[in-house]
Order: structure tokens, then sequence, then C-alpha cells
């Protein structure tokens, strides 16, 4: 059993209609993650002097963009298991000033990196009552993402002619991310819930592929081998009447 596998599992035992949950229903939302992110690990010390793998560069973090669909499953108490699916943009521009050392001409060119993918998060909760409308909700799981699609502009800002394959070849398919959440939870009329909440977190895996095959590991992507991401940001929940 794959990875992909064992997560659809889990999400669709989560989303079962609630049989014997009588007095635990489930509750779904929609909400949107605003986030900064950071790329992390990107090899500043080994350079092949080709494809833009040169020291002169500068790094600039985008922000991230994600749309959520969410399910939540009381076990006990105020404890907790949310679920759901979900799409999220990350990204990243990586500026090259210098002189090439073949041709002498000078470069100065940005590589833009946008990654979308599907996430699947899997997270534990709490929820502490502060008032019979306000509670404060911790949690904090793993987000299962799967790739789209990438797309980069490597192609067209490199001076040597190369052939790199399929754009997916070059990118991770598969990303695990680890997520915690603080929120502040306000019951509306009819029994709606708002939620505005932090939210931190960090990849375990690397954005590119450790074995790229053919010339995908060309250039300044061998730079960016063992790179993962990072983020913090805002996330804003709406939780419809149960």
């Amino acid at each position: 059993m794959n990875k992909t596998t064992a997560m659809l599992i889990v999400l669709c035992w989560l989303l079962l209609p609630e049989q014997g949950f009588a007095q635990k229903k489930m509750t779904y939302g929609l909400g949107v993650d605003i986030f900064q992110t950071k790329l992390n690990n990107v090899d500043r010390e080994n350079f092949s002097g080709y494809g833009h793998s040169v020291p002169y560069f500068t790094q600039n973090d985008r922000l991230g963009l994600g749309i959520n669909a969410m399910a939540r499953r009381p076990i006990y108490k105020g404890l907790g298991l949310e679920t759901g699916l979900g799409i999220a943009r990350y990204q990243s521009q990586f500026h090259f000033e210098y002189r090439h050392a073949f041709s002498q001409l000078w470069m100065d060119k940005k590589f833009n990196i946008g990654l979308n993918y599907l996430r699947m998060p899997l997270n534990l909760y709490y929820n502490f009552k502060i008032s019979p409308k306000s509670s404060i909700l911790i949690s904090g799981g793993v987000n299962f993402k799967l790739l789209l699609w990438p797309d980069d502009n490597f192609e067209k800002i490199i001076f040597e002619e190369v052939g790199l394959g399929k754009i997916y070849q070059r990118y991770n398919s598969t990303i695990f991310n680890l997520l915690g959440d603080i929120s502040y939870n306000y019951v509306l009329s009819k029994g709606a819930k708002i939620e505005i909440g932090l939210i931190v977190g960090q990849d375990i895996s690397c954005i590119t592929k450790r074995k790229p095959k053919a010339q995908a590991g060309f250039g300044f992507y061998r730079n960016l081998r063992n790179s993962h991401y990072s983020q913090y940001g805002i996330s804003i929940k709406y939780f419809f009447t149960q």
C-alpha cells in the first residue's frame, strides 16, 4: 500500500456517515490560508558553473495561497480529528546577476518557481471553551501534498541548449508537511462558526527529486536538491450549521 492510498483510506473513513456517532456529529467548512513561504537548505556552497549554478544569486521568498474544504469529527469532549481536501500554491524566485564565463555576456535573470499541490491534512485538535460562544482551538498533524502541476521559466532563462525533459520530472510529486494551528473560534447565529488562526508548517520532503532522470538535475536544480519549504501565515475558516 503506497502513501497516497493510505491517506485516501483514512480520509474516506473520516467522511463516512455518522452511524453510531449520533452524539459526535461531523461539521463541514471552507477555508483560506495566506502564508509566507521560505525555501530552506538551498545549496550555497557547491556550484557547477553552468545552468545558473553560480554563487551570485539572491533568493526572494513569496506569499502562498491555499483554499480548503474541511470536515471535523469529535472524539471525546474537546478532542477531535480534522481532515479535508485543498489546493495550495507555493512560489519562489531566484535572481542571478553575473558575467557568464564562456560567453562573457552579463546575466541578469530571474528564475520563478510555482508549485501547485492537492493537500490532504490529517490533524488532531483540542477545543478549549472560554465562553458559551467562543473557544480557542489548537491543532497539529500531517499535511500530505500531491503535486498537481509545476511551472517555472528555467528553460527560457538559461544560456545553454540542453534537453531537460518534462518539467514534472524535476519536482517531487509527494510531499509530507508538519502543520500546527492556533485559532479563535466564534459561534454565529444559527450555529455556524467562524475561525481565525495562525498557522506554521514545515515540509519534511524536498521539492526536487534526489535522483532526477536525464538532465532534470541540470544546473541550479542541483542546488535545490535538498531544499524544502517552511511557512507561516493566517487561516480563515467558516463552518456550516450542524
